[in-house]
């Protein structure tokens, strides 16, 4: 399949202010996924949130996680159309409706996000809805019933692509900017989905994408792709969004526990394919979405986390900050102790994060051909952010310590004074190489000050 070349973006003005640097903030899914969890799971039929708990973790993240601002609803807050074929919430979760509930958000200084689909719902195409502001309707446009995504007799692919599906479009955009939306994710989006046996088992939609795009950001709505996109496509998926899932789903998918190590550490060999697509960053409005962090919830005295220890999840987000990705908890905000709030909090990290720049990897970054990673950036006050990971972590356990190097002329240096990024500690001013022996999974975040 050939993809088009695309007209450079704009690095000096990016004219999307609402993606000048990378997404915090939470998201429903992975909690949705605990069907063995009392309080939560219930998919995409019976989701366990609503107007009530969704403010209550508005309320908690203004104090606890002041620096996450977005809200995301994932699949189940909608299922029917309204009278122009459009995504409608469900009254029986959102009584008082989503303008309610994003106003409510807003006083926190929170921003609400929803999950669709490309595409036209089929069951409004069926239906023969009118497009708003017109007198056409979508049946006329669906007459050879293309799937529209990744996920089979939910939406259609438009027969062609013309000013009346834009239209329609541009009702969606229009009717979520009225509740106050200012966050989509689009799922099921191609060419990608699938799994690593079977990828791109999405259709190709970039077509719908494209007019989903305009419409959305005429309203500063932030508009993630999801899930497993093709990176050979990362051009083109940047000038067509804000953010594009680089694979598969993190969860597990257990109902009682949440992810695993070795999910984790999948991500590093997937980001790698990434760093040379030169389109990712604040410059240019566009981010890597490693998916959700689901480090701490803890219920009952129990983490749920599904991870093996504390090494674990402070790599899971030192490597999501170093790689500048979009960064949306799946724990509940409500159940996360203190300790792991001091990790999602901690300024560095987070200022690292906030930069919007990728890091690269030092020689292979595959992270199971290679276990040992270095990745580093460059920031913009001139010191170097440095990640030393071993990852010998495998599907059902660790593995072995074992000690990382990271040559400095490997990364533009022949001495730096080196701090540990976690504990601010100053460990010393190093010549030609630094040494650490790490255990299996652990990593070492460090500032490199060129000397």
């Amino acid at each position: 399949m050939q993809h088009s070349r695309m007209p450079p973006l704009d690095v000096e003005t990016n004219g999307r202010p609402w993606a000048n640097k990378p997404l915090l903030g939470f998201s429903t899914w992975s909690t949705q996924l605990l069907h063995d969890i009392p309080g939560y799971g219930g998919t995409n039929i019976k989701p366990w949130f609503n107007e009530r708990n969704i403010r209550e973790i508005s309320d908690v993240m203004k104090t606890r996680l002041p620096q996450y601002k977005y809200i995301n609803l994932d699949s189940g807050w909608c299922t029917t159309y309204d009278d122009y074929g459009r995504w409608i919430y469900r009254e029986d979760l959102f009584p008082s409706g989503l303008k309610s509930l994003a106003d409510y958000l807003a006083k926190n200084g929170h921003f609400l996000g929803l999950y669709i689909l490309p595409g036209i719902r089929q069951d409004a195409a069926n239906a023969n809805m009118p497009i708003k502001g017109t007198t056409r309707t979508l049946g006329e446009f669906v007459s050879k019933k293309k799937e529209g995504c990744g996920f089979k007799g939910l939406t259609y692919l438009p027969d062609e692509h013309n000013e009346w599906i834009q239209t329609y479009y541009d009702s969606i955009g229009d009717l979520f900017a009225e509740w106050g939306i200012r966050y989509v994710k689009v799922d099921g989006c191609g060419p990608g989905g699938g799994s690593p046996l079977f990828p791109n088992q999405s259709p190709d939609n970039r077509a719908s994408l494209r007019m989903m795009y305009s419409s959305f950001q005429k309203h500063n709505i932030w508009m993630e792709l999801s899930w497993y996109l093709d990176y050979k496509y990362a051009e083109e998926w940047a000038h067509i969004s804000n953010g594009a899932r680089i694979y598969v789903d993190i969860e597990s998918y257990s109902g009682s526990t949440m992810t695993s190590s070795y999910r984790v550490f999948e991500r590093i060999s997937q980001s790698a394919l990434w760093v040379d697509t030169h389109v990712i960053g604040k410059q240019y409005g566009f981010y890597v979405d490693l998916d959700s962090v689901l480090v701490g919830m803890t219920v009952d005295g129990k983490c749920i986390d599904g991870l093996d220890n504390d090494d674990i999840r402070q790599t899971y987000i030192s490597f999501w900050a170093l790689v500048s990705s979009v960064f949306c908890i799946g724990s509940d905000p409500r159940c996360l102790p203190d300790k792991y709030l001091r990790m999602l909090n901690h300024p560095d990290i987070l200022s690292i994060h906030q930069s919007g720049i990728m890091a690269r990897p030092v020689g292979d970054g595959n992270a199971w051909n290679n276990r040992k990673q270095v990745w580093y950036k460059t920031l913009p006050d001139g010191r170097i952010c440095c990640g030393l990971f071993n990852t010998h972590v495998y599907s059902f356990m660790l593995g072995m310590g074992q000690e990382v190097t990271v040559k400095l002329a490997s990364i533009g240096l022949s001495a730096a004074e080196i701090i540990d990024v976690w504990t601010a500690e100053t460990i010393g001013t190093y010549n030609d190489s630094y040494t650490i022996y790490l255990r299996p999974g652990q990593c070492q975040m460090l500032y490199l000050v060129p000397k």
